[in-house]
Order: C-alpha cells, then sequence, then structure tokens
C-alpha cells in the first residue's frame, strides 16, 4: 500500500498545481488583486518632497462662487492664462459643443432682434476667446473620451508613434469612438489624449497608456501630458518579439513605453501599475482661487497642470486600492508622478509562472512529507510554504517594486494538503483505476470507458457502420532493418519511437488505433462513438503526421544521417465493427471491403510518390476539399473493379493563383489521357514537371505509361483505368 501511495500521491500534487490554470470562477484573479490591494494599503506610496503636479480642481466650493458647470468658455481662458508659464495645462474635460453663452451662439438664437446682433458681432466668440488663450500658452492638452456607443472615422493626432514587435492593437484596449472636443479648439491644442483610466473594474489599479480607437493608437491623457511638458514629439511602442525582447516567438503582449529617455514598463495589455498614494499627498488648489488670482503666475512655472472635478454632481469619481470616492483626475495625477519619479510596480510575463511553479514544488514537498511525516510534517510544511510565500511578496513590493501574487500558491498548498491528507482513505477506488488503466493498454479507450459503464459489452458481436480507415508504413523498412541487424534492440527502440510520435498524432485527432502490424499502424474513425466530420478527421491526422515525422527527422537525421518515410492510405466505407474472436480472447476490431482497400492504397502511396493516397468515398464526405487532386483510375491487386484515387497537400509549392490554373489543367489531362490524347497530356507535363516538384515521380510514372501505351493500347473502349501488379 505504502508504494501505491507514493506513486499517486506525487501525479496528484501536480494535478493540484494545475488548479489555477483552470481560474474556476475567476477567483484566483479576484484573489489576486485583493492581496495587490493589501500590499498598497500596508504600504502606501510616499509623497514626493518636490511635487511636479498642481491639481485645479472644480469643486463644489468653486461652483458656489462662480456659477453652475459649464462655466463661460472665456471663464475657462483665464484658468489657462492664469498658469501659462506651467510646463502644460492638460484638462481632464472634453468641450464637444460650443460654449451656449458665447455670442456667436446668441446671434443664432436671436436672429431676430437686429439691434441685439449688432452688439453681438461685435464680440468676440467665448470658443474663440478660449482657442486663443491656448495658442498663447502653447502647451495646452486636451481630454477626449472613448466611446462604444459612437464611431469615429480619425482621431486628429499631434504626435509620432514608434511600433516595435508585435502590433499593439492586438493588446490595447478598444472603442469604436471618441467624444472628441470642437475642432477649432483641438486645432489650438498641443495634444489631445483619452481620458479613460478605469476601464470597467470598480477599483482603478492600472492606467492605460494607449487605447485603440477604430483602428487607430490613441495616448492617454497621462501620457499626452507629460509628452508635451518635455517637449517630446514621438512615442516608441515595444512589444513580444521586438529587439531584445525575449518572446519565444510568442504573442506575449505590450512590454514597454518609450517617451523621450524614460521607459515606462506596462502590463500585456499596455497598462501602467498604479502605486498609489493619498488624495492628502496631492497638491489641489480650487479653480475659483485660480480664477480670481489668488495664486501668482510663478506658483505654477515648471510645474504640471491638471484641470479636472471633484464636484459631486460631475460624476468623475472613482476608487483605488487606499480610497474611495476621489476624482479621477487625482489617480491620473498619481500615474504621471509615477513616471516622473521612475516609481514603477512591474510584474514581468514570467512572474505568474514562478508563482505556479512556487505553489507546485511545495505541493510536491508537502506530498512526500505527509508520507514519511504524516499529517502534522504536512501541516508544518504548509505553514512554512505559506508564510514564505507572504513574505516574498511582502519584500518585492517594498524592495524590488515587484507584484507577486502571495494568494494562489498559499490556496495551491492548502488544497494540496487537504486532498492528499483525505486521499490517503481512497486506495481502493485506486486500484480500480490501476486496473482500468492496465486494460487501456489492450483495448480502445472508448471500449475501456464501455466496460466500466456495463459489462454488457464483454460479448461478441458488431454492427454495420461507415467508417474511415487510416493506414500508415514505413517506406524502405527492409533496407533500415538491414543497418541494424547488428543491433536488433535499438530498431526495435527505433520502431516504438516513431510509432508512438506518429500514434500521438492519430489520437490527438480522436482516432482510434486497432492494431500495429510490425511498422504498420491500423485505425480507424466513427466507432464505438459517432464522429460527424470522420473523414476531415482522418486527413488532418495524416497532416499532422506529416509534421511529426519531419520533427523526428531532424534529431534522427544528425543521429544516424538518414531521415524516414511514410506512406499513408485513406478510405471510407461501409464495415462491421465490434468485438471479434473466440468466446475467450476476442478484439474489438472491423471487417469489410473498404478495410483491404484501404491497406491497398497506402501501398500504392510510393508508387506515385506522394505522401498519402485517398479514396473516392472519403473525398465524397471531406467537407474541406482544398489542395485536393484526382491522380489514377486504378485496379488495386485483389480487386476487380477499379477506384478513383486522390492525394491532398497540407502546404503547396505554388501560389494561389497558379495553383488554380494548376489544378484545372491537371483535370484536363488526365480527360486526355483517359481518352488516349497522348500528346495533348504530354503537353501538360511538359508544361508543369519543372514547376511542381510534388508530382516528380508522378509525371516520369505517366511519361513511362503513355510511352508504353502509343505502342501497346490496341483497346479502342479502354477505360483509362490502370492495373496495379503489386500491393
Amino acid at each position: 500500500m505504502k508504494n501505491i501511495q507514493k506513486k499517486l500521491l506525487l501525479p496528484l500534487a501536480v494535478l493540484i498545481g494545475l488548479i489555477p490554470l483552470a481560474n474556476p470562477l475567476n477567483i484566483f484573479n479576484d484573489l489576486r488583486l485583493f492581496a495587490f490591494d493589501t500590499l498598497q494599503q500596508i504600504s502606501p506610496r510616499e509623497p514626493l518632497e518636490d511635487d511636479p503636479v498642481v491639481i485645479i480642481d472644480i469643486d463644489d466650493e468653486s461652483l458656489n462662487s462662480l456659477g453652475q458647470w459649464p462655466w463661460s468658455r472665456d471663464l475657462i481662458s483665464q484658468l489657462v492664462s492664469n498658469t501659462e508659464r506651467a510646463l502644460t495645462t492638460s484638462f481632464d474635460i472634453v468641450f464637444a459643443e460650443r460654449d451656449r453663452t458665447g455670442s456667436d451662439v446668441l446671434t443664432e438664437q436671436y436672429s431676430t432682434n437686429t439691434e441685439l446682433i449688432k452688439e453681438l458681432k461685435k464680440i468676440k466668440p467665448n470658443d474663440k476667446i478660449f482657442a486663443e488663450s491656448m495658442e498663447s500658452h502653447s502647451t495646452v492638452v486636451l481630454g477626449s473620451a472613448p466611446n462604444n456607443k459612437l464611431r469615429t472615422l480619425e482621431v486628429k493626432t499631434k504626435y509620432g508613434l514608434i511600433i516595435q514587435g508585435d502590433s499593439p492593437k492586438e493588446f490595447l484596449p478598444n472603442y469604436t469612438g471618441m467624444q472628441n472636443n470642437l475642432p477649432s479648439l483641438v486645432d489650438s491644442a498641443a495634444g489631445v489624449g483619452s481620458m479613460s483610466i478605469g476601464g470597467d473594474s470598480s477599483i482603478v489599479r492600472s492606467l492605460p497608456t494607449f487605447e485603440v480607437v477604430n483602428g487607430q493608437i490613441v495616448p492617454s491623457l497621462m501620457l499626452e501630458t507629460l509628452r508635451v511638458a518635455i517637449g517630446a514629439s514621438t512615442y516608441q511602442i515595444k512589444s513580444s518579439n521586438a529587439s531584445g525582447e525575449l518572446a519565444f516567438g510568442e504573442s506575449t503582449g505590450v512590454n514597454n513605453i518609450k517617451l523621450g529617455n524614460v521607459i515606462i514598463p506596462t502590463n500585456s495589455n499596455g497598462y501602467l501599475w498604479l502605486h498609489s498614494t493619498y488624495k492628502e499627498n496631492l497638491n489641489i488648489i480650487p479653480a475659483a482661487k485660480v480664477i480670481n488670482n489668488s495664486f501668482d503666475k510663478d506658483f505654477f512655472a515648471g510645474k504640471i497642470v491638471l484641470i479636472g472635478t471633484s464636484a459631486s454632481g460631475l460624476l468623475d469619481i472613482r476608487n483605488t486600492s487606499l480610497e474611495r470616492d476621489i476624482p479621477g483626475v487625482t489617480i491620473i495625477a498619481q500615474g504621471i508622478q509615477q513616471i516622473i519619479n521612475g516609481d514603477f510596480l512591474v510584474r514581468p510575463d514570467w512572474m505568474e509562472g514562478a508563482e505556479f511553479l512556487f505553489g507546485l514544488l511545495f505541493s510536491i514537498l508537502i506530498c512526500l512529507v505527509i508520507q514519511y511525516f504524516g499529517p502534522i510534517g504536512g501541516l508544518i510544511t504548509f505553514l512554512v510554504a505559506n508564510l514564505s510565500s507572504l513574505y516574498g511578496s511582502f519584500y518585492g513590493f517594498n524592495q524590488l517594486d515587484f507584484l507577486i501574487d502571495p494568494i494562489s500558491p498559499l490556496i495551491i498548498c492548502l488544497l494540496s494538503y487537504l486532498i492528499i491528507t483525505f486521499f490517503n482513505f481512497l486506495f481502493t477506488e485506486l486500484e480500480r483505476s490501476k486496473v482500468r488503466t492496465a486494460f487501456s493498454q489492450y483495448l480502445a479507450p472508448e471500449m475501456v470507458s464501455r466496460l466500466a459503464e456495463s459489462s454488457e459489452s464483454l460479448k461478441l458481436g458488431g454492427e454495420k457502420k461507415t467508417m474511415t480507415f487510416l493506414f500508415s508504413d514505413i517506406r524502405g523498412f527492409t533496407a533500415i532493418s538491414e543497418s541494424y541487424k547488428s543491433n536488433p534492440e535499438e530498431l526495435t527502440e527505433l520502431i516504438n519511437k516513431l510509432l508512438t510520435v506518429l500514434s500521438n498524432e492519430i489520437l490527438d485527432n480522436e482516432g482510434t488505433i486497432d492494431k500495429y502490424m510490425g511498422d504498420c499502424i491500423m485505425a480507424f474513425w466513427n466507432a464505438p462513438t459517432d464522429q460527424e466530420n470522420h473523414t476531415d478527421l482522418a486527413l488532418k491526422a495524416s497532416f499532422d503526421m506529416e509534421k511529426a515525422l519531419e520533427n523526428f527527422n531532424i534529431e534522427f537525421q544528425k543521429e544516424k544521417g538518414m531521415e524516414l518515410k511514410i506512406g499513408i492510405g485513406i478510405n471510407t466505407g461501409e464495415c462491421i465493427v465490434g468485438n471479434m474472436g473466440s468466446e475467450k480472447r476476442f478484439d474489438y476490431t472491423v471487417l469489410g471491403d473498404p478495410v483491404n482497400l484501404a491497406s491497398r492504397l497506402e501501398g500504392q502511396s510510393g508508387t506515385y510518390g506522394f505522401q498519402r493516397i485517398l479514396g473516392q468515398e472519403t473525398v465524397n464526405t471531406l467537407k474541406s476539399k482544398s489542395n485536393l487532386f484526382e491522380l489514377d483510375l486504378i485496379q488495386v491487386k485483389g480487386k476487380t473493379e477499379p477506384v478513383k484515387i486522390y492525394t491532398s497537400f497540407d502546404k503547396f509549392s505554388l501560389d494561389d493563383e497558379e495553383l488554380i490554373e494548376f489544378q484545372n489543367d491537371h483535370n484536363k489531362f488526365l480527360e486526355n489521357y483517359r481518352n488516349q490524347r497522348w500528346d495533348l497530356a504530354l503537353n501538360f507535363i511538359k508544361k508543369w514537371e519543372e514547376q511542381v516538384v510534388e508530382f516528380d515521380l508522378y509525371y516520369a510514372i505517366f511519361k513511362d505509361r503513355i510511352k508504353d501505351m502509343k505502342l501497346n493500347l490496341t483497346d479502342p473502349n479502354w477505360n483509362g483505368a490502370y492495373v496495379a501488379t503489386t500491393k
């Protein structure tokens, strides 16, 4: 029993370690974010000694003093004029409509009052006053609001963009449209950025750096404010597979953003992790005091000014890990502070794998400790693992600015401890599983399942079904065997390796392996359970076997200086499938002419020089008929009726346009050949034989045939069939 325990508990630990990958109900994501929030609450970001960011807040006090929102644009322009010495002034507000109190709007409203219109025309429109103040300031940035209810054709940009690696459009948040500012205001601004900050989460933990609006990449207000402040003109987005970035060919997402000399690390979706501080640590002044000149203009010199609102009726209230119900503009300000101060929280691509590995290793350790020291030893190991996880997460956050999840490893270890302890009582069932596993070495997996469900399957008999059959054989096996005659054990090892590689592809495509006959594999589809697309599955299995063989040959050629080739025959038809044999010993197998034909077709694959040969019935039921070619009308050995045979390719040497022309010509070639128009058939071969390498041997065969038939064919009613002389 102890040996059984040792064998079963380790695989169980591995299984438990895979639980986070399944992530049922998104539990691990929620717990991970809860852990990150807790770290921020324990160790919030310290306030900056020389804070470069000033927030001008349109708060309730300012609304009470200057009137309800929206204010007239000439009043807004005073905010711009009074901060003209700032590095940049940014609005976390959209000015999408004309000022309703402007002289131009009033002129339209009172068009019948000629005296009033005459006076209004003397007054400059408020929107123009606002635009001129922005031009005078020269570094004003406006905000825009992404919206999936709108569709924007184009967003006017004021920046350059360099993309390295995979296109960031695959990873960035996407919107169909953008609520923009008035065109005259956009023309006067130095930049325009998206004000989106929260996504769908109730707590803002990260800020987008870029977004995609109807296919166009748009920077955030945070980044655009920084770009204008430092006088940069271009952003650089670096994604997976860029130079210097390790992604191993995988599209893992955005890695970082470069703005001037600053490199901003992001998560895969281009978000900057927010290292929160408290609102009280920010420079916030009421808008009314700025408009009333309570602050000297020199106060804003060299500062980055953000103008937003905290007024309760203007609905720009958000939550962070530290605080609830704070103005959205304060979160943008925190992001700018982080970038300027170089204070970045990072969670590298490999971190989740490291957390998983940590939990997995400790799960295995708990298994071993329980085996030798019992549940108490396992509990001590569990506590050590959890303390290590918690300390590592806290240390990484405070010392390395790493976001390390302590919760997922903790839960993995907890599950390991509880389940493995309980599992010690279930070895009777495990013994049954061991027997079931042993039977699966002799019977098809589906049959094992049937036997487990009902013993009625343990009797002789069969049923009539339409099935697809695949035969695979190693070409030139005799010559290969001779090269191993002094070492038959190595030959056996080679055959087993190859059969394993090929069999895996059949099983991965839902096939059932009927038997192995030396170096030959026989497999079938559509039994014991029905498979609607069984012909397509068989064809795909043959393609996958071809790819697997190519990979196998890479190592084999290095070792032995030669490569292996296989032939594949696929046929479909009605046969009898079931338990065949004697009362005491039987196999689940098939009987019928379509099985024999599939075997004969495999034998012809080498003759015609193709990887696979398909029968007519298989072709008739294929859903995908691309790269499919009729080859011949052949009477295989042992049969009196000729059958059409085909081949198919996963990849082809011609481009699409040439392939269509070749297929049309190929069909005409067969027509001319079967109607004894020999010269026309030879013209086709001459046209294509040097271009289509896949048909080299095929053309050579038919040139010899035509030459022979020109001399010896005497039957004017010949049906075009070729009588095969070999299996």
